[in-house]
């Protein structure tokens, strides 16, 4: 969630609003990424505002690359009824959160099986960022709910 983006203030709120401007193109997101291993390299990335965890730095970028590229293929290629979403499947016990998850791996499935089956033509999500119970979250605004 682009919340996650904490690092010192006020550079990090200004991370935030780069991230999530409506503006945004795939060329700056990435600008965003190599921004962040290049302070990261240098120990200074707290200070400008990012945070400490390499991993919620890839997810925001991810997340932040989605309704890019839904809006790109909804521009370029209408007639292919392309669709791009993100979601969080939760924390799910599984080898990568070493067993601690709460979820089970069904549990964990949810979102993205219902995200996988989404009928042709539908009209959302598209580009969105949804929650492990299908909802569909505003990952800019919006608190996060809770993981479990």
């Amino acid at each position: 969630h682009l919340m996650h983006i904490n690092g010192q203030e006020p550079a990090a709120t200004e991370l935030r609003k780069r991230f999530s401007s409506p503006e945004a193109t795939v060329e700056q997101i990435i600008d965003l990424a190599n921004e962040f291993i290049k302070l990261a390299k240098e120990c200074t990335h707290y200070a400008a505002g990012w945070p400490n965890c390499t991993y919620t730095v890839s997810k925001v970028t991810l997340c932040a690359l989605i309704p890019i590229q839904q809006r790109a293929f909804d521009k370029e290629r209408p007639e292919d009824d392309i669709v791009v979403n993100s979601c969080h499947p939760g924390y799910v016990d599984t080898d990568m959160s070493s067993h601690q998850g709460p979820l089970t791996i069904e549990e964990g499935a949810v979102a993205p099986v219902y995200l996988a089956l989404l009928p042709p033509n539908v009209e959302k999500p598209r580009g969105a960022y949804v929650w492990k119970d299908t909802t569909i979250i505003d990952w800019v605004n919006e608190q996060p709910p809770t993981v479990n």
